[in-house]
């Protein structure tokens, strides 16, 4: 995606999509060399494939991936009181909805045209069941033992990104861009940064200072960190912050 407005970068990036492409298994979910399961990454692929315009099967079986794939629901105790009856996804199969992998998976299957999903619907309640009392979302859990958790300033982004669109949860995400301009004075770092500016431009809240930070953390080879993974988000970013396309935004969210 970050590479999608480079001419000569076009080789490299069908290279990339057929690598995807094998990765995938029979039911259109990505797996990884080791790994005995399919990977929760799978919403970053139908987010790649929407915004690069890839379309077919091989996008649609993800997709379908996606919909089926759910996080297990969790009974109600007394030291855990968040609704362990709502399902999100998972990081792997067979365990609890957590915010990141939920907020890839609803902006993947927004972008795919399935915004009004009942998974999509009862996901945007299982964030709204996790926000914390600072505003932001953490991991997941936001009280434990009568311990309040704080929120990340990462995935908070993440989590407002998701529900971008949602009439009902506006005054939420207000209060979690309230906690995310706190704490991203506090807690930078490259991932918050980019994650940060992504968010705020999406959702027409100033980014410049944050463009200045992120800006200073590039090295001097031009990479963040030296990794793929940071250097990609911070180069998205940037697109978006200068008047590119955001690779999150949603159709009609501003």
């Amino acid at each position: 995606m970050a590479l999608a407005g480079l001419r000569e970068a076009a080789a490299a990036r069908e290279a990339a999509i057929r690598w995807l492409e094998s990765r995938m298994n029979s039911d259109g979910a990505l797996t990884l060399v080791g790994d005995n399961q399919p990977h929760w990454s799978t919403s970053l692929l139908v987010i790649a494939l929407a915004r690069l315009g890839v379309r077919g099967n091989l996008r649609e079986k993800a997709v379908n991936w996606l919909l089926a794939w759910k996080g297990e629901k969790v009974a109600p105790t007394k030291e855990i009181t968040l609704d362990g009856a709502l399902q999100g996804w998972p990081w792997a199969s067979g365990t609890f909805s957590w915010v990141e992998p939920t907020s890839y998976a609803m902006l993947a299957l927004k972008l795919s045209g399935h915004g009004r999903h009942p998974r999509v619907a009862e996901a945007e309640k299982m964030l709204l069941d996790r926000v914390c009392q600072d505003g932001g979302w953490n991991y997941g859990n936001r009280v434990i033992y009568g311990a309040a958790f704080q929120g990340f300033p990462s995935t908070t982004a993440l989590a407002a990104l998701a529900l971008q669109d949602s009439t009902a949860a506006r005054p939420t995400v207000e209060r979690g861009l309230a906690f995310l301009e706190r704490g991203i004075q506090a807690h930078q770092s490259a991932l918050t940064l980019a994650l940060a500016i992504l968010c705020f431009q999406v959702l027409s809240k100033p980014t410049a200072t944050l463009v200045t930070a992120l800006k200073s953390r590039q090295q001097s080879d031009g990479s963040w960190r030296q990794q793929v993974h940071l250097t990609a988000l911070a180069e998205l970013a940037l697109q978006a912050a200068g008047g590119g396309a955001n690779v999150f935004a949603l159709p009609g969210s501003k």
